[in-house]
């Protein structure tokens, strides 16, 4: 996340919630109002403080925040400051801020987590959003699959297959299953199938594999891949090398999860 629309510096601030470096007022204000769902009351510190003071050179908001940290201001009103001295929204995009951040305070602990949760996911930090999930999977079944997703993203295909496994225990769930089996092909240990069911629907199989081929072939049939055709045609061996190696990574994360 970069926004440079105005005062930035070389130095960053990290946010450990999201496990992102900000370098300027704006990418602050955007990572508020955009991720208020993983901001805890523990968010504005002394260190952000004195880095909006020191590095953002924002000497008036610095001092104006100070004072809100010493008072033990609520949460949505040090938020909505920073927004309205961040030249990013205008009063009604905070007004709107507000609200939102008012109702996701008011969910119950167990539905806030979850939306920590998945906010972390589709910023792709899985093992945050794990950490997350992880505190209510026992009774959540929304929580432990999406655990095991959060595993097959990072290639863990043994540790997505237990938690789907755990689900499909719950719930005998067709769909889980289906899950199950992807992990498993990627894993190379399809026949750890029989484990969870031992007599499966050898169409429905099929229908899987199907699914599969028609993923890959997709895929294969990219943009990406038709532009690999100019650079065989075009470019010289070491180019070849080069290229070949960076596009392997891209396919890499496409065939993370299929499904």
């Amino acid at each position: 996340m970069i926004i440079y629309c105005g005062k930035s510096n070389k130095d960053s601030f990290y946010i450990k919630e999201a496990d992102l470096n900000i370098k300027s007022i704006q990418e602050l204000a955007y990572f508020i109002y955009n991720y208020a769902i993983l901001i805890s009351n523990s968010f504005i510190t002394k260190s952000l403080i004195l880095y909006i003071d020191d590095a953002l050179k924002l000497h008036k908001l610095a001092s104006e925040l100070n004072e809100m940290y010493n008072k033990k201001s609520n949460l949505a009103d040090v938020l909505t400051h920073i927004l309205a001295n961040s030249n990013f929204y205008n009063e009604e995009e905070i007004g709107q801020f507000r609200i939102r951040l008012l109702k996701l305070l008011s969910l119950p602990e167990e539905d806030y987590i979850l939306n920590a949760g998945d906010r972390l996911f589709y910023l792709q930090k899985f093992e945050k959003a794990i950490a997350q999930y992880s505190k209510i999977s026992k009774n959540n079944d929304l929580a432990l699959m999406r655990l095991g997703f959060c595993y097959a993203k990072l290639q863990f295909y043994d540790n997505a297959t237990n938690y789907l496994g755990e689900l499909y225990k719950r719930t005998k769930s067709i769909d889980v299953l289906k899950e199950i089996y992807y992990c498993l092909k990627l894993n190379g240990t399809i026949d750890r199938l029989y484990e969870f069911e031992d007599n499966i629907n050898e169409e429905i199989l099929a229908d899987w594999e199907y699914d599969i081929v028609s993923q890959i072939i997709r895929v294969r049939k990219s943009e990406e891949v038709k532009g690999y055709e100019d650079i065989f045609l075009m470019a010289g061996s070491s180019h070849i090398k080069e290229s070949v190696s960076s596009q392997i990574k891209i396919w890499k994360e496409k065939y993370r999860f299929i499904g």
